[in-house]
């Protein structure tokens, strides 16, 4: 049957060159050399780097995010940490750090502006009195090694980026967690399609919430986070922005140099999607109606005519194409999740991954349609003006 091999030609060509460049395009290649027992001195010719931290309700890991930012070597840089309205003791935990580091600063948040989401009018109001030549917005649970930033400074300038993104090591608890993870982080390489992101190809761009490090005069130029002040998917639509006024960005892998605990269960990472997966559809039934297509071509059709061919339902002549399929995604995943515990385990449990995601997605459309908008950092966003606010280019 043709149609089985159509869609195996499809999935390799959509498929394999993202995440071959996932692989290749490490940022642990461009650390400084240095002895390992030996940190770098500043270096005087880098630009420095201010670290914005928005933060709300962080308690628990800021303190972590802190101590671990305050070990980085190789660069100049300064830490601005924003408490944006927090109930917990967040404000007090970042001025006990201010106090005792004097490359740490602090805003207080108490209001937020109605046509303003609050983490990005946060991290908008820090970039104001950012100092920094670079604006590096991180979240408040990251933690970083010592040549991270000056390994992703160093690859910034030598590609004249305007904006550069790292993909952070997620720690996960169960098995299911892993697999959901590493699916998560395979078709995210394959929807931005990663390779061509350094192109000129407009649908190709990217943003991680985790580490986005943006070149500040350009930010500024381009009106900061004004632009999408009310995008839910704030971390993705700065990529958006800086390429399409005419920015250079790049994504790369920080396997061992950036990491988070994302969410902290299997069911953390499906409610953690509740607010961003129907916003990457900007809202749109007909959006999450063509990913419900793909997604049944691509990941549905190949499982079930795979069962069927090796149960003898059908002749594995006709099904031959969609066991391929099948078997392709099995490899590419072990390709991403190479070296990660448990590789073995995951392997055949692979479906879950997609099958978990597509239940997000429609949990995330359901609640957002049924509740008439979004809920994120105790305020609601009504559902037509995060519609009217997408930033399109």
């Amino acid at each position: 049957m043709i149609t089985g091999w159509l869609i195996f030609a499809a999935a390799t060509m959509a498929a394999v060159p993202p995440l071959l460049a996932l692989r290749r395009k490490r940022l642990v290649r461009y650390l400084p050399k240095t002895s390992s027992s030996v940190l770098l001195s500043a270096d005087q010719s880098a630009p420095q780097v201010t670290v914005i931290i928005p933060a709300r309700n962080e308690a628990e890991r800021i303190a972590d995010c802190f101590r671990t930012l305050l070990q980085t070597a190789g660069v100049t840089f300064e830490i601005i940490g924003v408490n944006d309205r927090s109930e917990d003791a967040t404000g007090k935990l970042m001025d006990a750090a201010a106090e005792s580091d004097e490359r740490i600063r602090v805003i207080h948040i108490q209001e937020c502006p109605s046509d303003w989401l609050g983490k990005n009018h946060a991290m908008h109001r820090a970039s104001v009195e950012a100092r920094g030549r670079l604006l590096l917005f991180t979240d408040g649970d990251i933690l970083y090694q010592p040549g991270t930033i000056a390994a992703a400074v160093n690859y910034f300038q030598q590609n004249q980026l305007q904006h550069m993104c790292l993909l952070p090591e997620m720690i996960c608890g169960s098995l299911l967690e892993s697999v959901m993870t590493t699916f998560f982080g395979m078709s995210f390489a394959i929807g931005t399609q990663l390779h061509l992101i350094r192109t000129r190809f407009p649908l190709a761009y990217a943003g991680v919430g985790a580490f986005n490090l943006v070149d500040a005069e350009f930010y500024r130029s381009v009106g900061g986070h004004l632009p999408i002040r009310l995008d839910v998917l704030d971390d993705v639509k700065l990529g958006k922005l800086v390429k399409f006024r005419g920015g250079r960005s790049d994504f790369l892998l920080a396997d061992g140099l950036l990491s988070v605990r994302w969410q902290p269960s299997l069911w953390g990472v499906v409610t953690g999607l509740e607010k961003n997966a129907f916003a990457s559809a900007n809202y749109s039934m007909r959006g999450m109606l063509l990913l419900t297509v793909l997604f049944s071509v691509f990941f549905v059709a190949p499982l079930l005519l795979s069962v069927l061919s090796i149960v003898g339902v059908v002749s594995m002549r006709a099904g031959a194409g969609f066991v391929a399929t099948a078997l392709l995604w099995h490899i590419l995943f072990a390709f991403v999740a190479w070296g990660q515990p448990r590789l073995l385990l995951q392997i055949p449990l692979f479906y879950a991954g997609p099958f978990l995601m597509a239940f997000a997605w429609w949990r995330s459309a359901v609640i957002t349609l049924r509740q008439g908008g979004v809920r994120w950092r105790n305020s609601f966003y009504p559902l037509q003006q995060l519609r009217e606010a997408v930033f399109r280019g």
